[in-house]
């Protein structure tokens, strides 16, 4: 089996573009999610006040 063939230096790959587009994605979605966190807990009253929950 002859060895794999490797881009020269300083080449940006196939691979490095498309771990590159995942980490991308990771922050983005991260981010947006970032302000949706829920504490795990079952709601028995929503008071008024944002992010407070009575369990």
């Amino acid at each position: 089996m002859p060895p794999a063939a490797r881009p020269g230096p300083g080449r940006f790959s196939r691979r490095h573009a498309l771990m590159l587009m995942l980490a991308l994605e990771i922050l983005v979605v991260g981010t947006y999610n970032a302000d949706r966190y829920r504490r795990p807990g079952i709601s028995v009253d929503m008071p008024t006040t944002y992010g407070h929950v009575i369990v």
